[in-house]
């Protein structure tokens, strides 16, 4: 089974426990997804399935919404609320203040990751190092907030007060970095209360199935679909089959700097993307 299954997560479950399950229930043995949700995050996991699995490095620079809860006078060593409260004091939220804070944070072009998360340094994730008391220091990295919006007025949560905000940010975004930052930035501790993830890329969570429907293989979106507004390539009976044994094409074929679908008599047999100048491999042949 080859293609794309668009899963709405819910909280209590891994990605990695999601892309096992889908496993045994569609007997698929290669499983993926394209970025990781976090056990207390829920929404859109894009998971990949046999032969898609391959075209992960194609799907991974894709933009990603949030809408997020952010709540004020709590800190925890995982950066939201299901970790470790190291900090817990009631604080006072001027909203003022809070919107100028956002205003800046959203504005940053770094950050640093939180470091429980699945970043491996040294060949080893970052949240197996945390939980052995390990610590490493974590360089800054590139991102940024493409655009926000305020979701609600401030209001509280067991007496502590709390905002919800859309987020629309770049791959490699961490929303409990965020957080931190946020609270920081206000002099106070501050947490990712929740995180609900609405889209990644083009999937978005109108279309996405939950992963106990027991129509879960009728919800599978095939490759070619996926990748439809790529360029096409039409080649000939010749070139057809080198390109199925994975032959490096040129700009004899094409020039693009971008990947491109490969066709033959309109049947989809390959995806390819540039590796050099003017030269191409594939990604995928199907």
């Amino acid at each position: 089974m080859d293609g794309f299954l668009i899963i709405n997560k819910d909280k209590g479950i891994t990605s990695f426990g999601v892309c096992n399950k889908i496993k045994r229930l569609t007997n698929t043995k290669h499983v993926g997804h394209t970025g990781t949700l976090d056990p207390n995050t829920t929404g859109v996991l894009v998971v990949t399935l046999g032969k898609a699995c391959k075209t992960l490095p194609l799907l991974i620079e894709h933009t990603k919404e949030y809408r997020t809860t952010i709540l004020f006078g709590k800190s925890s060593d995982t950066l939201d609320i299901t970790g470790n409260i190291v900090e817990d004091k009631r604080v006072d939220i001027n909203k003022e203040e809070l919107l100028k804070a956002i205003d800046k944070v959203s504005s940053q072009k770094e950050q640093i990751p939180p470091m429980f998360s699945a970043i491996k340094v040294c060949g080893k994730k970052m949240y197996d190092l945390a939980r052995k008391g390990e610590r490493v220091e974590l360089k800054p990295r590139d991102v940024r907030v493409n655009s926000y919006r305020i979701e609600s007025d401030l209001y509280q949560i067991d007496g502590y007060y709390a905002i919800d905000i859309y987020l629309n940010t770049s791959k490699g975004f961490y929303v409990r970095s965020f957080a931190r930052d946020l609270g920081q930035e206000l002099g106070v501790p501050s947490l990712m209360y929740s995180l609900d993830r609405l889209s990644s890329g083009q999937f978005r969570i109108e279309d996405s199935v939950k992963l106990d429907d027991p129509n879960l293989e009728a919800h599978l979106i095939s490759i070619e679909e996926v990748f439809k507004d790529l360029e096409k390539l039409e080649l000939n009976d010749y070139f057809s089959h080198l390109a199925k044994n994975g032959v490096v094409l040129d700009s004899r074929q094409i020039k693009t700097d971008k990947p491109f679908l490969v066709y033959h008599k309109d049947s989809l047999i390959a995806i390819y993307a540039p590796v050099d100048l003017y030269k191409y491999k594939p990604v995928i042949i199907l």
